[in-house]
């Protein structure tokens, strides 16, 4: 649908709409009228009765289909399985509906429907029955409905009315966007058709919605020639204004919401154009508000506006206002203050408040600190927010050393996410600022090696040896688990524990050791230490390395290296080592006595 079509070429597409009603093809000139009747006293057969439902199908004088309707309806048949009871009963729906008798032929296709479900003449009928659905807003049964029309064997002009309630449907569902392929791939129209008034109301909505200006516009303008005293006008008029705004023409989208103001002031959609102008006022779009009613009166009309306007809608426009104007901190108090009931039963004022909450935490995860999160964070409310601020704000608490108040948060999201949120949450905590709640957010079995080495971070914290022991064993290997393993075998040694078990519980860590020998340096610098202190000098000065990779250690290792060879009188090489090492930081005070002892320097 690219490009202006103008109002003569949407009357060409747009204008015809043949009643779903007329089902047979209507002659050309005289009005085939049904059989007479019998006389009163002989009763028609079965076959008969289906002869003159077959003839009044054709009629077009509404007397005529009276008549024959009063005919069909009284006649009785042998039995309600014969043949003939499903053309009969097919005829009543279909002329009930010419004479604009919607229920009266819902009772009769719905007969049809239940007696022959699969009956050609279904195609036809699912397009009255949805439009009784509709009529009582069963949307999805009408959806269903005119899906199945259009998917019936059906003539092609007959297609057109139910693409058009179909689009209908869609758009009184806020569904929009989905109707623009069927708006693309209507039927064209004939001869001196019509689109319906509805119908062609649809279209608009839909073109307005996906941003279509000329193509709407032009739409629009044929419905004001076809229908000019429409009462869908206003709605037209709202969505064309609002299409305007979006363009960024603000100046003539607000002389549209003005007029419909002016033109509709009682209608359900003044007030949505009252808020609107009042939202171009203060949000920057009109520099140049002359001769317009400032933003203060519209929402003071709103208030007021109606007939026993109650204050609860007053506050929902309000709401809708400060929405417009992304004042999400103002939205959310505005909410807090609405009595109990307004907030709870109004499904626009959850609508918006969810929209408000969703920004206002974004807000926050973007400043990087809660605030008033904790104080909002009431139950229910992290069920509202979109899965990527669940996910930011559990983060968050994690990283500010929140971590006890997520476990009362993850029921909350759906079940799928929680495991994610959990090692989200996880993943930002400090185990050793918090290890308790680290320890409650942990599965007592079957964790990781992640999750097992958080274990062991948080049970070293807590100088839980023995837990401590038993999650460095199940924990991923890397400079982390080698940290703990230290922490382990730095712990006070007590009775009966003596030094010799101590040095061998390091040479067993070590010797299980699967890190690379850069992660577990640390670990044999410890075990090289301990071999020291117990006198195998030499059995220390094995493990030690030439050059550590931490450079904090390069002070400590030359020190010992140097005492370790002058343990096996090896003084030449210690004091040329101690020498070597002369600027490296850490325990300088101690080399430099020893290097001076050796006479290094």
């Amino acid at each position: 649908m690219k490009g202006r079509r103008g109002t003569a070429g949407w009357l060409v597409l747009l204008v015809a709409l043949p009643l779903s009603a007329q089902h047979a093809a209507a002659p050309a000139k005289a009005d085939h009228r049904p059989p007479p009747a019998k006389a009163p006293t002989g009763r028609m057969t079965d076959a008969e009765v289906a002869e003159l439902a077959k003839g009044a199908l054709t009629a077009e004088n509404p007397a005529s289909i009276r008549a024959a309707l009063s005919r069909l309806k009284a006649h009785s048949f042998k039995t309600s399985k014969v043949p003939e009871r499903e053309l009969v009963l097919y005829a009543q729906g279909i002329l009930e509906a010419r004479l604009g008798n919607l229920p009266g032929a819902t009772v009769a296709l719905k007969k049809l429907e239940r007696q022959w479900p699969k009956s050609p003449f279904m195609g036809e009928a699912h397009t009255i029955l949805a439009e009784d659905a509709l009529a009582h807003r069963r949307y999805k049964e009408a959806e269903g409905r005119l899906h199945q029309a259009l998917a019936a064997d059906i003539p092609s002009e007959l297609k057109r009315k139910p693409q058009e309630l179909l689009i209908w449907a869609l758009v009184e569902q806020e569904r929009p966007q989905e109707a623009l392929p069927i708006v693309q791939s209507l039927r064209p129209l004939e001869g001196r058709e019509k689109p319906s008034e509805r119908g062609l109301a649809a279209i608009v909505e839909v073109l307005c919605a996906v941003g279509e200006r000329e193509q709407a516009e032009g739409a629009r303008k044929d419905f004001q020639n076809l229908y000019p005293k429409s009462e869908l006008t206003p709605r037209l008029d709202l969505v064309w204004g609002r299409l305007l705004g979006r363009a960024g023409q603000a100046q003539e989208s607000a002389q549209v919401f003005r007029k419909l103001i002016k033109d509709h002031p009682a209608s359900a959609q003044a007030d949505d154009a009252r808020l609107a102008l009042a939202n171009l006022l203060t949000d920057g779009s009109l520099p140049d508000a002359k001769d317009l009613p400032s933003a203060e009166a519209l929402l003071a009309e709103v208030r007021k506006g109606g007939k026993g306007l109650p204050k609860r809608t007053a506050q929902v426009v309000e709401l809708r206002l400060l929405i417009g104007k992304l004042l999400w901190d103002d939205a959310l108090n505005l909410v807090d203050r609405m009595d109990p009931m307004t907030r709870e039963t109004l499904p626009e004022v959850k609508k918006l408040w969810a929209e408000a909450w969703n920004a206002w935490v974004v807000q926050r995860l973007e400043k990087g600190f809660p605030g008033e999160l904790l104080s909002r964070l009431k139950a229910g409310t992290f069920a509202t927010l979109e899965p990527a601020s669940r996910k930011g704000v559990v983060e968050l608490l994690a990283a500010q050393g929140l971590l006890d108040l997520i476990p009362r948060l993850l029921p909350e999201a759906p079940a799928a996410e929680r495991a994610a949120l959990r090692k989200a949450a996880l993943a930002k905590a400090q185990p050793e600022a918090q290890p308790q709640a680290l320890l409650s957010m942990l599965p007592a079995k079957g964790d990781t090696p992640d999750e097992a080495l958080l274990r062991a971070r948080a049970e070293a914290a807590l100088s839980h040896w023995a837990p401590l022991r038993a999650a460095l064993g199940r924990a991923r290997p890397g400079p982390e688990r080698i940290a703990g393993v230290l922490r382990l075998l730095q712990r006070p040694l007590t009775a009966p524990e003596t030094g010799v078990q101590r040095l061998q519980e390091a040479e067993g860590w070590l010797k299980r050791s699967t890190e690379k020998p850069e992660a577990k340096e640390p670990l044999a610098i410890l075990v090289a230490d301990l071999r020291f202190q117990h006198g195998d000098a030499r059995g220390a000065l094995a493990l030690y390395p030439a050059r550590p990779v931490a450079s904090e250690q390069r002070g400590w290792v030359a020190l010992m290296r140097s005492q370790a060879l002058i343990k096996l009188g090896q003084r030449d090489q210690a004091k040329g080592l101690i020498k070597e090492a002369r600027d490296e930081q850490g325990f300088k005070g101690q080399r430099d006595a020893l290097a001076r002892s050796l006479g290094a320097y």
